[in-house]
C-alpha cells in the first residue's frame, strides 16, 4: 500500500532539491534546516572541504546525535518498565 506523496522545495547549503514526502512539507522543510544549519556549522569550522566530505561528516553528526537520543529512549523505556514491574510486585503483594 503505497501512501501519497508530495513534492517539496528544499534548500541545503546553497542547493535547491526538490524531494518528495510523506510527511508534511513543514516536517521536511524543518529537517532540511537542520541539516542545513550543520552543513553551515561544520564549514565554519573547516571551510576547505569539499561538498562531499561536508555531506558526509553532516550525516555522521546527526547519526552520532541519533543515536545518542535512541539510547536515551532505551533507557528511558527499560526504566519505566522496571518502575511498571515494581509498582505490580507491590500490588499483588498487598
Amino acid at each position: 500500500m503505497s501512501q501519497e506523496t508530495e513534492r517539496v522545495k528544499i534548500d541545503i547549503f546553497g542547493h535547491l532539491y526538490t524531494v518528495r514526502a510523506q510527511t508534511s512539507p513543514e516536517q521536511v522543510e524543518r529537517l532540511a534546516r537542520i541539516v542545513d544549519e550543520k552543513m553551515n556549522e561544520l564549514f565554519e569550522q573547516n571551510p576547505r572541504l569539499d561538498l562531499s566530505t561536508l555531506a558526509v561528516l553532516t550525516a555522521l553528526n546527526l547519526a552520532e546525535a541519533y543515536d545518542a537520543v535512541l539510547t536515551e529512549y532505551k533507557a528511558l523505556l527499560d526504566a519505566l518498565e522496571i518502575e511498571a514491574r515494581h509498582e505490580l510486585s507491590q500490588d499483588s503483594e498487598s
